[in-house]
C-alpha cells in the first residue's frame, strides 16, 4: 500500500475518532493518534515516517479550513440526504475526497481521488459505501467541474 493510501486511512481514522467520541480538534486527534500507536504492543507494524505525517496533516488541514464548503456540496450532491444521516464513515470519506478536490494545489488527478475514496470506502465500510461514495463524489466532481478546477 502506497503512502498516499496510508495516510488517507489514517485521516480517515482520526476523523472518524474524532467525530464518533465527540471530541478535540484535527491537531490534537492527530497528537492522540500517533501517541496511542507509538506506545510498546499497540502497533509494533507502525511505521509513520515524516512524509507520511505530513500529508495526513494536510488531509486534515485541507478538510479543516474547507469543511463549510466540503458540507454543502456534498449535501447538494446527496439529494435528500443530510449529514447527519450519513454514516460516519462515508461521510468522513466524501469530506477527504471533496477537500482533496477543491485543493488545486495538491497535483492529484482526480480520478485518483474518486478511485481512492471508492477502494478506502470498499475496505472500511459495508456493501454500499462504495457505491454511495462514488455517486455523491462523481457528483461533485461534477459540480465543481475538476476538470477545468471551477466551482
Amino acid at each position: 500500500m502506497g503512502l498516499r493510501r496510508r495516510s488517507r486511512e489514517k485521516a480517515l481514522q482520526i476523523m472518524y475518532s474524532m467525530e464518533f467520541n465527540h471530541r478535540g480538534s484535527y491537531d490534537d486527534a492527530l497528537d492522540d493518534y500517533y501517541a496511542y500507536y507509538n506506545l510498546p504492543g499497540n502497533c509494533p507494524d507502525a511505521d509513520f515516517d515524516a512524509e507520511e505525517r505530513v500529508f495526513v496533516k494536510y488531509l486534515l488541514d485541507i478538510v479543516s479550513a474547507n469543511i463549510r464548503v466540503i458540507e454543502s456540496l456534498i449535501e447538494k450532491a446527496a439529494i435528500n440526504w443530510r449529514m447527519d444521516r450519513i454514516a460516519y464513515i462515508e461521510r468522513n470519506i466524501l469530506r477527504l475526497s471533496v477537500a482533496e478536490l477543491l485543493d488545486d494545489q495538491n497535483g492529484i488527478p482526480f480520478k485518483a481521488t474518486i478511485n481512492e475514496a471508492i477502494d478506502i470506502a470498499k475496505k472500511f465500510g459495508n456493501k454500499e459505501s462504495s457505491s454511495f461514495v462514488n455517486g455523491i463524489i462523481n457528483k461533485v466532481a461534477e459540480m465543481i467541474d475538476v476538470k477545468n478546477k471551477k466551482l
